[in-house]
């Protein structure tokens, strides 16, 4: 049985207010047999801070965002003060390489990339997620 370890970050939760199941679509895509949805405590700070902000598209989406994970996505502590969450990101990742990273930041897609850190992203054209 193949069990997938999936550490998502800000704009990977954001999809879910377009109506992609992360579980379900990231399971199918990855052919796993079964996906594990984790996030780091900085990124829901993140999406707190956005679903606060006075911004029309994305506090709805970052509520949402955090509807998913209250209900799908265990968070792990890193104990780290919000605001640097690409950096944790990318440190605990390389610390923790049974993760799979998915994102949709190509900055930070090439980052991890060059660490040797396994990455997915979504395809919008395919509405697909894949092997980045």
């Amino acid at each position: 049985m193949k069990l997938c370890k999936l550490l998502l970050d800000t704009s990977a939760l954001l999809l879910v207010s377009e109506g992609v199941d992360l579980d379900i679509k990231l399971r199918e895509d990855l052919d796993c047999d079964r996906v594990e949805l984790y996030t780091l405590d900085v990124v829901v700070s993140e999406l707190r801070n956005l679903a606060s902000s006075k911004s029309v598209k994305k506090a709805p989406q970052a509520k949402h965002a955090l509807e998913y994970v209250a209900k799908h996505v265990m968070v792990v502590k890193t104990g780290v003060d919000e605001g640097l969450g690409d950096r944790v990101l990318i440190s605990y990742a390389s610390a923790n390489p049974d993760y799979i990273v998915v994102t949709l930041d190509k900055k930070l897609r090439k980052l991890l990339k060059l660490m040797g850190v396994k990455v997915v992203t979504w395809w919008s054209s395919r509405c697909r997620f894949s092997i980045a």
